[in-house]
């Protein structure tokens, strides 16, 4: 099969043959249990997660936790959303004349970054960085996260560099929000310090 070693961002044309290479490999032809496989990933990865995450935080133990991760995921679409519309990368199934979406409609907004990817490793991360879960349980959070990206781009709607970035954004907003809640949660300590010495 032929295929132009490119991808369309905007109005320009970079080369992307190791990008679209990966692509191909993935999206090739299924099984019906793959693909039900990957569409679940999809499923689990997308925005209605967020609901079970806040309501956590009706409950005194996992509130404080919870509350952060709900203004993390917040922050992390905020982020999608603005890269999106600032770099307007052509998704696989509207930009390559061969392939379209699997299974769900294809999206409608731009491809880069994967919102899915960033989604699925903030909370991967923000949960390893913050909570003291048994190391299997972190392993296969990061399991399912790696599944969910995979499965953006088995079904056609992103390239494999959107998911790294959507991932790498995803990573990184939860280390800085981790270290933020760390550093509210030490001042808020010292101040308490303060008061008892007092």
């Amino acid at each position: 099969m032929e295929f132009e070693p490119t991808c369309h961002f905007g109005a320009n044309y970079f080369p992307m043959t190791a990008d679209l290479l990966l692509f191909r490999w993935l999206y090739g032809p299924h099984g019906q249990i793959w693909l039900a496989t990957m569409s679940f990933l999809t499923v689990v990865g997308s925005g209605w997660t967020m609901i079970p995450i806040a309501s956590l935080a009706a409950f005194r133990r996992t509130r404080e936790h919870a509350l952060w991760l709900v203004a993390l995921l917040v922050s992390v679409a905020v982020a999608v959303f603005s890269i999106k519309a600032l770099v307007g990368r052509a998704r696989p199934c509207t930009s390559l004349a061969d392939v379209h979406a699997l299974v769900f409609h294809a999206p409608t907004d731009p491809s880069f970054p994967s919102g899915h990817a960033a989604g699925a490793f903030a909370v991967a991360a923000f949960v390893t960085f913050e909570l003291a879960v048994h190391p299997l349980a972190k392993i296969a959070l990061f399991v399912v996260a790696t599944g969910i990206a995979l499965s953006r781009v088995v079904l056609g709607v992103h390239f494999p560099s959107d998911v790294l970035a959507g991932s790498l954004l995803g990573i990184t907003a939860a280390l800085l929000f981790s270290a933020a809640r760390k550093s509210f949660q030490k001042r808020k300590w010292n101040a308490k310090g303060a008061e008892s010495i007092s």
